[in-house]
């Protein structure tokens, strides 16, 4: 037979176990809402609304152009027919320095990251101003010295996929170079925890099939912040 002493005895043991499971639940959750991997940058987030302006204060961007006029194609035929189309257009945004247009805003040097402020360059796409994408490119020679900034900040949960026979061609020289090139695919994408959109986050070694001629090296790496659209 129970005695009331058992039955009292038992019924704190099941509220204890009740509190303490709710405990558990509750840092479960918390502890998985903190770790939702996020889609900003700097401070930008895919899926916010920001100006021009918002943007470039948030990278630090006192002085920037607005619209600025490119050189003509007659103009840019020297470096185009050097260097290629690309490396052309990637020449002339070094000149402009800072700038933003109606769609995007581009920083092709001043901003720096991690604790030896290693200088990327940052380009970011708006619609009807909405963030919808995040690029940042720096020089190759930087991808070891980047990599544990992507893991601390976004996790390292990634899809690696290897590509040991990459051929860079230098269009000048007509000759090319073999690299091995990395790729990084974040496993769960992240989440804007203010708009609660998703993201696709990605990074790779080495951008382009062709040689750089900017100030940033022959290779660059770049890592992607990109919205999931809910457009379809």
């Amino acid at each position: 037979m129970t005695s009331s002493n058992d039955r009292c005895c038992s019924k704190v043991t099941n509220m204890k176990s009740q509190f303490f499971a709710l405990l558990v639940s509750t840092f479960f959750f918390a502890s998985s809402s903190y770790a939702e991997t996020p889609c900003d940058f700097k401070g930008i987030s895919v899926g916010d609304k920001m100006t021009a302006a918002e943007i470039m204060t948030a990278l630090g961007v006192a002085k920037y152009k607005m619209n600025p006029k490119f050189p003509s194609w007659e103009e840019r035929q020297p470096i185009v027919k050097k260097y290629g189309l690309s490396a052309s257009a990637e020449l002339a945004e070094w000149d402009i320095g800072p700038y933003c247009d109606d769609t995007s805003c581009r920083i092709p040097y001043g901003v720096g990251v991690g604790n030896d402020n290693t200088p990327v360059n940052v380009f970011i796409s708006f619609r009807q101003g909405q963030v919808t994408e995040i690029d940042v490119s720096f020089g190759e020679t930087y991808w070891e010295e980047i990599l544990p900034l992507l893991d601390k900040k976004y996790g390292p949960n990634w899809t690696v996929e290897h590509d040991p026979n990459m051929l860079i061609t230098d269009l000048e020289t007509k000759k090319y170079t073999k690299l091995e090139r990395i790729t990084l695919t974040s496993k769960k994408g992240g989440k804007n925890p203010k708009t609660h959109d998703n993201c696709q986050i990605w990074a790779t070694n080495l951008d382009v099939v062709f040689r750089h001629h900017d100030p940033s090296g022959p290779f660059h790496s770049v890592f992607v912040i990109k919205l999931v659209s809910n457009n379809f």
